[in-house]
């Protein structure tokens, strides 16, 4: 039933007893905090715990995955250098030199 939600667009995460359905178009990008994930939106970050691995394999095309630590939704990237990429909320996130390739590959389609 989850695997139909993120189908749909919607994220379901669990914060202790709470669950919150989160909008993937509303996720900026995505950064990996040891056992925990932060979804950074535009106006809030929501941690819970959660693998960046079975995030990027749930998300996918939409997300991307730059660096270990970091998953950016493709339709949020304004620019990029070798280094890192520049989101559309101002804020940059570092790119591995082993996926630069792969992610010029991904934008151009």
């Amino acid at each position: 039933m989850e695997q139909n939600k993120e189908k749909a667009g919607i994220l379901t995460v669990r914060q202790g007893t709470k669950v919150r359905m989160i909008a993937i178009q509303d996720v900026i990008y995505i950064e990996s905090l040891g056992r925990k994930a932060a979804l950074h939106l535009a106006d809030e970050i929501i941690e819970y715990y959660a693998k960046i691995s079975s995030l990027e394999e749930k998300l996918h095309p939409v997300f991307f995955r730059v660096h270990r630590a970091y998953l950016v939704n493709l339709n949020y990237v304004e620019s990029y250098t070798r280094r890192e990429v520049r989101l559309k909320n101002a804020e940059s996130v570092l790119i591995s030199k082993y996926r630069i390739r792969e992610f010029q590959k991904v934008l151009a389609k």
